[in-house]
């Protein structure tokens, strides 16, 4: 998941060369659209018919793909990655600090406290003080991504409390909702075809990010949160930036230098420490 979830600022990076963000967007999720309603055909779910339901899917629809994935295509025009994913880093913190008042079933212990403050340090150790000395440059496009951050962090709360539909139901039914609202948008705000043609390179970032990070993603991001809660996936958002670093280091030549190292093994514990599960208890129940 992290790994996938990396290479997207990678490829939203290549994307906004050419492509405005609401038709990146747009571009993004029909393609992962297509795909999942296959899989859902495929598999003979139906989608639901009631009215529940799918206000359900709208918000997530909404909350966790399309407003934060235009807010982060605007951002990334101004903000450079490292900045980005620093900004990011405020998804888990959100989550795991919340997710006690939301989930009976999380709690928030000091040990989870203290990984949270570790994986902050690990993140600021991974930004190099020049990318920190950015803050400021672009308001509006450091104030877009951290809204998305926040976007993530309540849709990850709002889908372990109130999606209770198979996978693949959920993933279909907001990806539809989405895809119709970002479709008409794009057409509105962008007029893509008075656009020039993309280049090739772009148009592969997109198609890219509509195979994975948005289809892939999306299915991988469903099965998980019920099994190991809104916290312990939150954290991926920690390990997001250290790995994006490494695929700039293993694709673009970008320099791997001793503080990602660093960054890396805090991010380790951080993680580690958030989503270890408290031991139980040894009951003896014979007396009773």
């Amino acid at each position: 998941m992290a790994l996938i979830w990396s290479s997207s600022f990678l490829a939203i990076k290549l994307g906004v060369k050419d492509i405005p963000p609401f038709t990146l967007v747009a571009i993004r999720m029909i393609i992962s659209t297509l795909i999942i309603v296959s899989i859902l055909r495929i598999k003979s779910l139906k989608l639901p018919r009631d009215m529940r339901s799918w206000v359900i899917m709208i918000i997530i629809g909404l909350s966790g793909s399309i407003i934060p994935f235009v807010l982060i295509s605007y951002g990334e025009i101004y903000v450079e990655s490292g900045l980005a994913a620093l900004l990011m880093g405020i998804t888990p913190i959100i989550t795991v600090l919340f997710a006690p008042m939301v989930h009976e079933d999380e709690t928030l212990t000091l040990k989870a406290l203290f990984g949270v403050f570790i994986g902050i340090l690990g993140l600021l150790v991974l930004i190099t003080p020049s990318a920190l000395t950015q803050i400021g440059a672009h308001f509006l496009g450091q104030l877009a991504i951290l809204l998305a951050a926040l976007l993530y962090a309540f849709s990850t709360l709002f889908v372990r409390k109130y999606a209770r539909l198979p996978v693949l139901v959920i993933s279909a039914g907001s990806m539809i909702s989405g895809t119709v609202l970002i479709v008409i948008l794009a057409l509105i705000i962008d007029n893509p075809f008075a656009m020039a043609m993309p280049s090739n390179k772009s148009m592969l970032a997109v198609i890219y990010l509509g195979i994975f990070p948005t289809a892939i993603a999306t299915l991988i991001y469903f099965y998980l949160i019920s099994r190991v809660g809104a916290a312990r996936i939150s954290m991926i958002n920690f390990v997001v930036p250290v790995v994006g670093v490494i695929l700039g280091a293993l694709f673009l030549d970008e320099k791997f230098s001793l503080n990602v190292f660093i960054a890396l093994l805090m991010i380790v514990v951080a993680v580690y420490l958030v989503a270890k599960k408290p031991k139980k208890r040894f009951q003896n129940t014979s007396d009773k």
